[in-house]
């Protein structure tokens, strides 16, 4: 008796996603809709945690769907939606970043101590550590926040972030350390135990 490999729910779940994309390339903007319902928490949860800002994240969500139905037709049917989401909506942050780190570029001491204004409960829990480590991360150069918070809080594998940055596996490696060395050290001027 041969066994037929039965579909596991993810493999059904990216049927069906990719069925609303091929509508949604047709035309069908009732698709379109049920793909960004499908996907819209997904992106802002990416954006909030890179911009730390509730209206530049909806503006970014907004800008990064934008950008999905006009470049619909490109997508390659072979890779993950929710991938190549995450590409859209990291870029767009990142250039957010690193405008906005040019436009505020202060001398060094001042860019090293902006992490002291922000407030930090002393609460425990894992949505607490994560804002922790959210507010401790700000102060970081753009490309070190992005690869912390795609890495250690969204638990990208280190091959998706750099396919995502279009960088190297090194430079993945090398900014996670120096962000993750900075971070320590705030933390330990702030006398908070991570």
């Amino acid at each position: 008796m041969v066994k037929t490999k039965q579909p596991c729910e993810g493999d059904i779940v990216a049927q069906q996603i990719h069925e609303v994309i091929a509508r949604a390339r047709n035309g069908d903007m009732q698709a379109f809709r049920q793909l960004v319902d499908m996907h819209q928490q997904f992106a802002y949860r990416v954006a909030f945690r890179l911009l730390a800002n509730h209206d530049d994240a909806r503006d970014v969500v907004q800008e990064s769907f934008i950008r999905v139905w006009k470049n619909l037709p490109r997508f390659d049917d072979r890779s993950k939606f929710t991938t190549w989401l995450y590409k859209i909506v990291v870029h767009l942050c990142y250039d957010d970043l690193r405008s906005a780190y040019k436009r505020y570029k202060c001398d060094a001491d001042c860019r090293d101590r902006s992490w002291e204004q922000l407030p930090i409960q002393e609460e425990s829990g894992d949505a607490d550590m994560i804002e922790h480590y959210r507010r401790l991360s700000a102060g970081l150069k753009p490309r070190q926040q992005v690869v912390f918070i795609l890495r250690d809080l969204e638990e990208l594998e280190l091959g998706e972030i750099a396919a995502i940055l279009k960088i190297s596996i090194g430079a993945v490696k090398s900014n996670l350390y120096y962000a993750r060395l900075n971070i320590r050290q705030k933390a330990k001027e702030m006398d908070l135990e991570l």
